[in-house]
């Protein structure tokens, strides 16, 4: 044995100076990687980058027939372009240790003490910024929901991308970070590369496709879609309950079943007739941070059929298209910010007798043009029954393994409306509290301390108030209340211009702290005047933001709020942006001063409690419209889909 079992792959990737251009293959489950086989490979003899999928297909299949060692790695970008690495051996865990396979240089010298491994709290990408904003992701999956209703498409993989600068000082140490964090079945790392990924570092759940010889040496094809996502519980309870909601849930079923039906006919173009069949199908998958679905979908190529037809039917994988696959692609084109690179596209390695992949999610990519830059794509399914902010809430969630799993710098504060035992813009309240650093564990004791209060409310209350407060060393408290909102006055609230003489500072991306002594201050001079609620101003009669709402103008047809920040971007002000374009109304920050809200058309209020009210003797149809809407949304009665005219 050259190394001890002990020694793990992502130790051995450490070791490896990046010019050798090592492949690892880092299973953390005997469902990965060829049954759970680790593997290192390195100094390829032959490296070839701008190959098409046939021609990495024809590579693949040169390595699946052969009767020596030898491995073939093909990295296949979701444009279909490869690189492909030729090695001639590798070493290959086992029981007792590794050992090699082939020809291989096994001269690594192991750091006996490794690099430490960033607190999981910690983000692996420092300054990362989302190419779609939360509200432009929202707005892109509602737009989904519209081609849905259309009958162009019928399940869609909608995604954005987080990019920054890598944290750690060798993406082989974000491998191993990543390894900690994750756990995929399919973890694989490979660096030295040609062209526009120099490496990635994956920790992807999900296999593409896998080919072995089955009886009379028929090509048996695995293909292994997951779709339907849920997070972790806070306790073992909770966790169990997830997974049987998981299982449950329609939406998350009906988007799994259409992709897996994609992938069966996909498959049905290779394999002999009668061979495809699904066996598991919904199967529960699990990672440190969700619960997710696979089936099995199962085929026996024909005989006249190979690798690169087989490619050319399943690339890229449906989970990450949506179906139908040519529609969904062009779709997914007209609505994503940034080009797919090896994000969404496939690991593929072969060796004597059998090929297994990795479908591309989950994957940390470096940039050739940009060195130190990384990039971490994240999507969900969207189907008609999407709701955009639970969709949002789950691609923040995909993002965790990088963004870490931590607590906010300061304390926040969430207060949401609950109405008949519900609380309908939870996902809304989830999303600010990610945004402001809280990671997927303190979501979860969120979620428990939660459901904790909702059990307790009354189901004939017209609405209860529940705040949640999560600190900085992740404790959550949570609290019901009969108290009515500052927006909960007879005839609308009366306003009252407050000068305040500095700006509020906001934590990340503008979540609302749990210290109020800013608004509080102006709201109590507000209530001394006989008023129900202050708008904050500075000096220059600038609007900055309401004492205990967001502040609407309608100026011109146009609906304006002040900017976020200084303004705290509300659950509800978000909401009432994606409102607004559903409805075809052009909604926008703006530097809004006291002369424009005097001028304005109508004024109103919005925030989690009170939902939209206007202020008094100032209201009128915009307002009018967002507040229908989201009556539509507590009384669960569905929304409109379509947007009205602009005319």
């Amino acid at each position: 044995m050259l190394f001890p079992a002990s020694v793990t792959p992502q130790a051995l990737a450490a070791a490896i100076p990046t010019p050798r251009r090592p492949l690892v293959l880092a299973p953390s489950s005997q469902r990965g990687w060829f049954g759970g086989r680790a593997l290192v490979a390195l100094d390829p003899v032959e490296l070839r980058d701008g190959l098409s999928l046939a021609e990495a297909g024809a590579a693949l299949s040169h390595a699946y027939e052969a009767q020596n060692p030898v491995l073939a790695a093909v990295l296949a970008a979701y444009d279909g372009t490869c690189v492909f690495a030729r090695y001639e051996g590798a070493l290959v865990s086992a029981d007792a240790g590794w050992c090699r396979w082939g020809t291989v240089a096994a001269d690594i010298a192991l750091d006996p003490h490794g690099s430490p491994l960033p607190d999981p709290a910690e983000p692996l990408m420092l300054d990362a910024r989302w190419d779609l904003s939360g509200r432009e992701y929202r707005g892109a999956v509602e737009q989904v929901r519209e081609r849905i209703a259309q009958g162009d498409v019928y399940v869609l993989n909608l995604t954005a991308c987080l990019s920054g600068t890598l944290a750690v000082s060798a993406p082989s140490d974000a491998f191993a970070a990543l390894g900690d964090r994750a756990a995929g079945d399919m973890s694989a790392y490979w660096a030295g590369l040609p062209g526009s990924v120099p490496w990635i570092a994956s920790v992807s759940p999900e296999r593409f496709l896998r080919v072995r010889s089955g009886q009379s040496g028929a090509r048996v094809v695995d293909v292994c879609p997951i779709k339907g996502t849920t997070p972790r519980g806070a306790t073992q309870d909770a966790d169990a309950a997830r997974t049987r909601e998981l299982e449950c849930d329609p939406k998350e079923r009906a988007e799994h079943v259409m992709v897996v039906d994609l992938e069966r006919n996909d498959l049905g173009v290779v394999c002999a007739p009668g061979t495809v069949h699904v066996d598991p199908l919904y199967e529960i998958t699990t990672t440190p941070y969700c619960h997710q679905l696979v089936s099995l979908v199962r085929g026996t190529m024909r005989r006249d059929a190979d690798v690169s037809e087989l490619l050319s039917a399943l690339f890229p994988c449906g989970s990450v298209t949506g179906a139908p696959k040519v529609a969904a692609k062009r779709i997914i084109r007209e609505l994503e910010r940034s080009a797919r690179a090896a994000y969404c596209g496939a690991l593929l390695v072969a060796v004597p007798g059998e090929i297994d992949s990795a479908v591309l999610i989950r994957t940390l990519e470096g940039d050739v043009s940009a060195p130190g830059q990384a990039h971490w794509g994240a999507g969900c399914g969207i189907t008609h029954d999407s709701d955009s902010r639970a969709e949002y809430l789950e691609m923040l969630l995909k993002a965790s393994p990088v963004t870490g799993d931590g607590a906010p710098e300061v304390a926040l504060r969430e207060t949401m409306r609950v109405t008949r035992g519900k609380a309908p813009l939870l996902d809304g309240h989830l999303a600010r509290l990610a945004s402001g650093g809280a990671g997927p564990g303190v979501l979860a004791r969120v979620r428990q301390a939660v459901a904790a209060q909702l059990e307790r409310s009354e189901a004939g209350a017209a609405y209860a108030r529940l705040g949640v407060t999560v600190t900085p060393d992740g404790e959550v408290a949570a609290g019901l209340t009969a108290e009515l909102s500052s927006l909960d006055v007879a005839g609308g609230p009366r306003v009252s211009m407050v000068e305040v003489s500095e700006l509020p500072v906001l934590p990340t991306a503008a979540a609302k702290p749990a210290s109020r002594r800013y608004w509080d201050r102006a709201h109590r001079v507000a209530r001394a005047r006989g008023a129900d609620q202050a708008i904050l101003v500075d000096g220059a009669g600038r609007l900055i933001d309401g004492s205990t709402a967001t502040v609407w103008l309608v100026v011109e047809g146009e609906l304006l709020t002040p900017r976020a920040p200084p303004a705290v971007a509300g659950v509800v002000r978000e909401l009432v942006f994606d409102l607004a374009a559903q409805h075809g109304i052009v909604a926008r920050e703006a530097e809004l001063t006291v002369e424009d809200l005097g001028a304005a058309d109508e004024v109103f209020l919005s925030n989690a409690v009170g939902l939209v009210v206007p202020v008094r003797g100032r209201g009128g149809a915009v307002g009018d419209v967002c507040a229908a809407a989201l009556r539509h949304i507590f009384d669960k009665e569905p929304p409109p889909l379509a947007r009205a005219s602009q005319g």
